[in-house]
């Protein structure tokens, strides 16, 4: 559902792999639909909710507009459907908060993942290993990442079935690009948010309604502190590795390098080393797509889950109300009781 350019290329990763077929397609575009249909080889075409009711479909993949993920969710999770939602999970606290107690009531059986793509590119995955699996940093006590983009050309996305432009009205640079990296923070880290202050300014994307440069500082449940800037107008190439700086006890990420003590509080600089893994510049759908599948065919939770995505989300969505309201956010933090 949605066939703009993530869907398109998820619907194509579905086709090349064959552990799923496609039975239908579904946008408001009916131009789309037809030109879609014809490629992909699809001719069950729906452009309203009788899409849900097609008893053909077990499987639903939301890559509607950041606003537009709540009701075709709820539908799809009504009619007993496994869910790929796009991220971030809302644009909305409610939203979120709202999806997350469907979750609880709807079969336990239906597998979710959240869209967070960051998680199965190469390197963003050996960091993980690094941090989480082989404690190679020791304690994080803080971190950086930022998302850079020049998304300007967002301005002439205007939606031709609606007339309107949900990138310029409705989307906040924190949750709509920040939550890449404040997911990959709280995935690096292993634990969760507690608490948002920070600023914002309007200089280099006039036509968005929100501010276009926003910074926010995040407080960890363990007292760890980390900075994400989310700029949606800059005049520079994306930077390498989401700016990622990781710095713990016994052990140090920059980028894609790494530096490792003989002990806590080594008296030496510790020198650095490449990873080892080289990043993609890509947005790794065929990954995504084959854990989600895999955690349907063999019944076991999706890399990133209801609420892994939902606490993701909360913590973008309230770093925007800090930013809003210029005060310290207390965020709060689903349990993992889905």
């Amino acid at each position: 559902m949605g066939l703009g350019r993530n869907g398109i290329a998820h619907a194509r990763a579905h086709k090349k792999y064959g552990k799923s077929e496609i039975v239908a397609l579904c946008d408001r575009d009916e131009k789309k639909l037809a030109r879609y249909g014809k490629e992909l080889g699809v001719s069950r075409l729906y452009s309203d909710e009788s899409f849900f009711e097609d008893p053909h479909i077990e499987a639903v993949s939301i890559n509607t507009g950041d606003i537009d993920h709540l009701k075709p969710f709820m539908l799809a999770l009504k009619h007993g459907k496994h869910i790929l939602v796009e991220k971030p999970l809302a644009n909305t606290v409610e939203e979120v908060a709202m999806m997350v107690e469907s979750v609880r009531e709807a079969d336990s059986n239906l597998k979710i993942q959240v869209g967070f793509i960051l998680r199965w590119n190469p390197a963003f995955a050996e960091i993980f290993r690094l941090a989480r699996t082989e404690k190679a940093l020791g304690d994080i006590y803080y971190m950086e990442s930022d998302y850079i983009h020049n998304l300007i050309y967002q301005k002439h996305q205007t939606d031709p079935a609606t007339g309107h432009n949900w990138y310029l009205e409705d989307e906040y640079p924190m949750n709509g690009g920040g939550c890449h990296s404040i997911d990959l923070l709280r995935w690096f880290s292993g634990k969760e948010i507690v608490g948002v202050r920070g600023f914002s300014t309007h200089f280099a994307f006039p036509e968005m309604r929100h501010d276009d440069c926003q910074v926010a500082l995040f407080r960890f449940e363990d007292g760890s502190i980390a900075k994400v800037a989310s700029l949606y107008g800059v005049t520079c190439e994306r930077l390498p590795m989401r700016s990622l700086r990781l710095y713990g006890t016994i052990g140090t990420i920059d980028g894609d390098q790494i530096a490792i003590g003989r002990y806590p509080q080594d008296e030496e600089e510790a020198k650095f080393r490449p990873i080892g893994v080289d990043p993609t510049r890509s947005h790794p759908f065929d990954l995504e797509i084959l854990d989600w599948l895999d955690a349907i065919l063999a019944n076991r939770p999706p890399l990133v889950d209801m609420i892994d995505g939902a606490n993701s989300t909360m913590a973008s969505l309230c770093a925007c109300r800090a930013l809003d309201e210029n005060t310290t956010v207390e965020i709060p933090v689903f349990g993992k009781d889905i």
